[in-house]
């Protein structure tokens, strides 16, 4: 199949961690309603289309599975469920009691010397220029600290959880395009959710990290209730 007439979240996967790449471009797609609910989610098909082989997309299928965006079904396999704003409001409440344990019991447990390292590069980053490259830049040091909080929480099936649903929530952001608004935001957030952290005070790196998920929540949900507005 020629990948000139694939979706652009149907482009060739390129090599390295292609169950992840899978994963983050079928998200991409359902997330841009290009896969309507009850869509039977052929292994082999998305494998050709992938350029991938079906391991991965197998793989990929039973992650997505695992966090309610596809069913398995007998006889049918992997078949899409419904995915909108009700869902996204879903992700993100699941997101934010997994975040505000990992922040409250990796307090304390977390070097000095590498908060004091993010808290600069946050400091740096907002007085940067608004440029393209901005937006990549706040995403990766965004990753790096809920990454940081979840390497130390002290719990290995609390740090899988993380990763899963922010796999999700990092496709989610790429598709609504609202890194922007958003990031401005969350530069704000991530700076106190550090400083209470360096002040090894639990509660209000609770506190923030609560506050900091339900205001990018509610970002998102409107993006999207826009989205489905406009169809």
């Amino acid at each position: 199949m020629s990948t000139s007439n694939l979706p652009g979240s149907f482009s060739m996967v390129p090599r390295g961690n292609i169950r992840e790449v899978v994963v983050q471009r079928i998200l991409a797609a359902v997330i841009r309603g290009e896969f309507p609910v009850g869509h039977r989610m052929v292994i082999q098909s998305l494998a050709e289309q992938f350029g991938v082989s079906a391991t991965p997309v197998r793989e990929a299928l039973v992650e997505l599975a695992s966090i309610g965006i596809v069913e398995n079904l007998p006889n049918r396999g992997a078949v899409m469920r419904e995915f909108g704003s009700v869902q996204i409001r879903e992700i993100y409440q699941l997101r934010r009691i997994l975040e505000v344990e990992a922040v409250r019991t990796a307090c304390g447990k977390i070097e000095p010397r590498q908060l004091a390292e993010l808290s600069e590069q946050f400091a740096a980053i907002a007085r940067e220029k608004r440029d393209n490259s901005w937006s990549q830049k706040a995403m990766t040091l965004d990753i790096r600290l809920h990454s940081l909080i979840a390497e130390q929480c002290g719990s290995t099936r609390l740090q899988d959880e993380l990763r899963r649903y922010n796999t999700l929530v990092q496709a989610i952001r790429e598709v609504v395009d609202n890194e922007s608004q958003a990031q401005e935001i969350a530069l704000t957030d991530h700076e106190e959710i550090i400083a209470a952290l360096q002040a090894n005070d639990c509660d209000l790196a609770a506190e923030k990290m609560e506050q900091h998920i339900r205001r990018t929540a509610s970002l998102v949900e409107t993006l999207v209730q826009e989205r489905e507005a406009a169809k």
